[in-house]
């Protein structure tokens, strides 16, 4: 089995970011956690939005491909609470880049990097693979 890491963006709306620690734990039972950003907590980042989220990015190492690792994802969300077009964001996972044990980007998913604390975030989990100071 081939292992690939993903960098994945975590979000919620909910008061507490405890859901982020617990879609942390749930993706650990599919591969390993090996690093994690700070959680961020701000106004939403789409215009025209009034919530306000905690994010979060990290990086999971499996053995899903990236065909495979979306539905399990979507399915992880429905686990921790989430309804589709529900008002409040109970938990959102969204498969942001793949990398190699190094860091080094091998693809990236722009529609999902399209804001500066997205990249900001998995700048973090990036730099904390390659080992850099401050991650």
């Amino acid at each position: 089995m081939t292992t690939r890491r993903y960098v994945l963006l975590l979000g919620s709306s909910l008061e507490s970011p405890q859901v982020l620690r617990l879609a942390a734990e749930l993706l650990s039972a599919q591969g390993l956690v090996e690093a994690t950003s700070r959680c961020v907590q701000g106004p939403s980042v789409s215009a025209g939005d009034a919530r306000h989220f905690h994010n979060q990015a990290l990086v999971l190492a499996c053995g899903l491909s990236p065909d495979a690792l979306v539905p399990w994802l979507k399915a992880t969300e429905a686990e921790l609470g989430r309804v589709p077009g529900q008002a409040q964001c109970v938990i959102d996972i969204d498969l942001a880049c793949e990398c190699d044990a190094h860091g080094i980007v091998l693809w990236r998913d722009d529609a999902k990097l399209r804001h500066p604390l997205f990249v900001s975030l998995m700048q973090e989990v990036l730099d904390q693979l390659r080992g850099q100071p401050g991650s």
